[in-house]
């Protein structure tokens, strides 16, 4: 087949799915419904089979909302008036002056020449340098590249197959060190874009409460996947222990001393996030104190980054981001939520727990995952889902966790950014994948149903 006739096979099919899901999702009294399914599925169907550029899908997405009107423009570019775009903006500042400075690259080996000695050891490194790196990058895309060259980096030094086991179980050691941890951080993950939605039904924003309400969970999973990547591939791992520890003690060593421009970086973002998380203290927004001090990199007083440094930053992916929060939003002003909320609630109030309830919202995030892009689902299920928490006299925040946690759950990576850069590296099987997720969804669910029985009982 030629790539023109595979292009316009990809396009045809993207235009049957959305048209497919248009048909069905159909309201004959209002047919701006019909024209916002039709759209936005088209929009998911194209970036997953990326038919066009990231940037333009995005930018399509916006402009056939206001073209044929189901939205005005005031509506559709209203996410860049949120402080989301502009976070992530700094947030891969930091990870381009981390990789400049290496600084994230001697964290990660750190902990994998001092804790990584044997396979088990190396997940639990790989997790502990994912909480360092991802306290002081605020975006998980960006931790999840660097942690991915490094692991490729130890895959292609060992020269094991691509698609083995071996190499399967490393890129996804990394993998889990660089996603779990963000469970815990904010603004790492997409749990800031939902708590926006929410912030004027009175649940804040703070940085160290939402770290401590959280921790259970990812500490849970933390040690699932540790658990599952042992029974899944230690064995075949274990052979090539040694050439990847002198692999990381090499680099390490070539890497020499920190270096000054190390020492700034550190401290730029240790004040980045230090003002994030006292917003009670100076009164100022707290992501946009961070991305105040973020950009103090461009100043004398730190003088860490130029202009080049500028082009580095992936500026496609805001307008991906934009464009996902604009279909929540639009979806907001047809009513299509609380239509949603209608569907979920009979269902809720069936439950008469809060570990049940906590885990019909996992479920939600599971399914949304399917059908949306994590933002998306986040800017538009989150009011419905605190919604539906008011209603049942239930605290808002178990509810909207679990439903955050659904939504880093896949089993294809179309469904993941940060999977899609994972499966990008080719050292990973997709069955394989399709497995070891599978399994941590499932160690997902038990994960909540405990920490919704005991730690958020104690602590809500």
């Amino acid at each position: 087949m030629t790539n023109a006739m595979h292009t316009i096979k990809k396009w045809a099919m993207v235009a049957a799915i959305a048209a497919t899901g248009a048909y069905i999702m159909n309201d004959p009294g209002n047919p701006k419904i019909a024209l916002y399914w039709f759209e936005t599925i088209f929009a998911i169907a194209g970036f997953a089979f990326e038919i066009m550029p990231l940037f333009a899908t995005a930018v399509l997405l916006l402009m056939s909302y206001i073209v044929t009107g189901v939205a005005t423009p005031d509506l559709a570019f209203v996410g860049w008036t949120t402080p989301i775009p502009w976070v992530v903006m700094c947030g891969m500042l930091i990870g381009v002056l981390m990789e400049k400075t290496r600084l994230s690259d001697r964290i990660a080996l750190l902990a994998i020449t001092r804790i990584g000695r044997t396979p088990l050891r190396l997940y639990i490194a790989m997790i502990v340098a994912g909480y360092a790196v991802g306290a002081i990058i605020p975006d998980v895309i960006t931790v999840t590249i660097l942690f991915m060259a490094i692991a490729s980096g130890m895959c292609s030094a060992m020269k094991l197959d691509k698609g083995s086991k071996a190499a399967t179980t490393l890129i996804m050691a990394a993998f889990f060190g660089a996603t779990v941890p963000a469970t815990n951080y904010l603004p790492n993950n997409v749990g800031i874009v939902g708590l926006l939605m929410v912030k004027d039904m009175g649940v804040p924003i703070q940085w160290l409460s939402f770290f401590i309400e959280n921790i259970a969970f990812a500490l849970l999973v933390g040690v699932a996947c540790v658990g599952i990547l042992h029974f899944f591939g230690s064995k075949e791992l274990g052979k090539y222990m040694d050439q990847c520890l002198e692999h990381a003690s090499e680099n390490l060593t070539a890497m020499g001393s920190i270096t000054r421009d190390e020492k700034k970086t550190l401290a730029l973002t240790t004040l980045a996030l230090a003002a994030f998380a006292t917003e009670t203290l100076h009164g100022i927004p707290g992501y946009y104190a961070f991305c105040a001090v973020v950009l103090l990199g461009f100043t004398p007083l730190f003088n860490l980054l130029k202009k080049d440094d500028v082009a580095q930053v992936q500026f496609s992916i805001l307008f991906f981001i934009v464009g996902c929060m604009a279909i929540g939003i639009v979806a907001g002003s047809l009513g299509i939520p609380a239509w949603m909320a209608g569907k979920i609630v009979p269902y809720l109030e069936n439950v008469q727990s809060l570990a049940g309830s906590s885990l019909l919202a996992y479920c939600t995030g599971i399914l949304a995952n399917f059908a949306l892009t994590p933002v998306a689902a986040a800017t538009s299920l989150s009011i419905p889902l605190a919604e539906i928490a008011t209603t049942l006299g239930m605290d808002i925040k178990p509810l909207l966790y679990s439903f955050f946690y659904g939504l880093d759950q896949f089993l294809f990576p179309y469904e993941l950014a940060a999977a899609l850069i994972m499966f990008a590296t080719g050292y990973v099987r997709m069955r394989y994948l399709m497995l070891i997720m599978a399994i941590r969804m499932l160690c997902g669910a038990v994960a909540v149903w405990i920490v919704a029985s005991t730690y958020w009982q104690w602590i809500f």
